[in-house]
């Protein structure tokens, strides 16, 4: 008795792998592996990815792409995919990431500020922000506003110097 590929149909990926696995285990009472080998690679052949598959593919490739644009200088690596790998080695992205610098920059608070503005943009350059894009947005947003309190202090300070210094003029007299 053959097993016949047409009974089948279309088939998602998962789908696929588990009718395999069930025909697998249904044919290795008595029948021989050829059938088995032989269903297998027609099942694997026959699966095409999904119209959602590879939708989600266009659209997470983009949306990481717009985050990299966005980033720029400030990517901690380049950008990581979560694939999704069809029997016949197609790839299609499902996820994906990138690695952001959220350090300050030492002993530059305007620097810091610019950096933190830049990763809340780059985090809101998608039509769509993930949890995790909004968690980074949010971690950018604590980085800068610290580097706003540390330059409004170092601003207070300096005019309290200059404002000490003045006072210690009397008469043309430094005292």
């Amino acid at each position: 008795m053959g097993i016949s590929i047409g009974s089948v149909g279309r088939v998602e990926p998962l789908e696929a792998l588990e009718q395999v696995q069930r025909v697998e285990y249904r044919l290795q009472d008595g029948q021989k592996n050829s059938e088995i080998h032989s269903f297998s690679e027609n099942l694997h052949a026959s699966v095409a990815p999904s119209d959602e598959l590879i939708a989600a593919n266009v659209e997470v490739k983009a949306h990481e792409r717009a985050h990299m644009a966005a980033l720029g200088a400030y990517a901690a690596g380049p950008i990581n995919y979560n694939y999704i790998t069809l029997p016949d080695g197609s790839k299609y992205a499902v996820g994906g990431s990138i690695k952001v610098d959220l350090t300050p920059v030492p002993g530059d608070p305007e620097a810091t500020i610019r950096k933190a503005r830049a990763i809340i943009n780059a985090a809101g350059a998608v039509s769509s922000p993930s949890p995790a894009d909004i968690r980074v947005a949010a971690q950018a947003y604590q980085m800068e506003m610290q580097a706003q309190r540390e330059l409004e202090a170092s601003r207070e300070k300096d005019e309290g110097e200059a404002d000490g210094s003045a006072r210690s003029l009397k008469g043309g007299v430094l005292v």
